[in-house]
């Protein structure tokens, strides 16, 4: 008997290790995170922020700010910035990812 309950909490201690690796820094899960609307917010290199709009999806998002950089030829100078706001529970900006 003793050997079945070390071996059960053997195996539930190695399966609670298995989780989404995004609840380590979001309460969302990566399916979740990908999936969500973003307020993509871009920031050029003096600092100045321009709202780029809505995106759907993370993925679509940084795409979205990668887009306009070029756009701006600022490709290659990695300077530049941008932030992803997830809208969630009534905010615009519930968590910030990139």
């Amino acid at each position: 008997m003793r050997r079945k309950i070390a071996l059960f909490l053997l195996v539930a201690f190695a399966l609670a290790g298995c989780g989404d690796e995004c609840r380590k820094y979001s309460e969302f899960s990566c399916s979740q995170l990908q999936a969500a609307s973003y307020n993509v917010h871009f920031y050029y290199p003096d600092g100045k922020e321009l709202y780029l709009g809505l995106s759907q999806g993370l993925s679509r998002c940084s795409s979205l700010a990668y887009s306009f950089a070029a756009s701006q030829k600022l490709g290659s100078n990695r300077e530049w910035n941008y932030v992803c706001c997830m809208q969630a529970k009534g905010s615009e900006c519930y968590e910030k990812h990139r």
